[in-house]
């Protein structure tokens, strides 16, 4: 008695099995990038502004804004910057509510890694180095006090 054996079959089992893995692979994948990408609130909280509040760091950070942020959060950092994402709201940056926090940390990490999950606010970590972040965050402060 002879058996046929369907290598056909067989191969659209592997091929599917490895299908599901590669797309495994990929979700995890993603997974770990978006949870990477937003440092944990916690840590963030943590980070000490290394510039100190002069008149330079402040002038460089209205520069740093005003070539960056203020298309969306507008020169006086209210939010309604007229080059903002269609349906998107930048938060008003001058006012004392803050929803993704309030430290000069956690604004260094918002401005540094963007926020997340759709990421509307990107991530500046490739146009501005950390030194002028800080400089930006001294500057925001400055708004705030006027």
């Amino acid at each position: 008695m002879s058996r046929t054996v369907s290598v056909s079959g067989s191969g659209m089992k592997v091929a599917s099995a490895a299908m599901v893995g590669l797309a495994a692979a990929w979700l995890v994948a993603l997974t770990v990038a978006v949870a990477g990408a937003q440092a944990p609130k916690s840590d963030a909280a943590k980070l000490k502004n290394p510039v100190k509040p002069t008149a330079e760091s402040i002038a460089a950070g209205k520069t740093a804004y005003n070539k960056y942020c203020k298309f969306c959060h507008n020169e006086d950092g209210t939010g309604n910057g007229a080059l903002a994402p269609k349906d998107t709201h930048p938060p008003n940056l001058v006012d004392a509510k803050w929803d993704h926090g309030s430290t000069d940390g956690e604004i260094f990490t918002n401005i540094k890694e963007g926020i997340g999950p759709k990421f509307d606010m990107k991530p500046m970590k490739a146009k501005m180095m950390d030194p002028d972040i800080w400089n930006v965050v001294n500057y925001l402060r400055s708004l705030a006090k006027k």
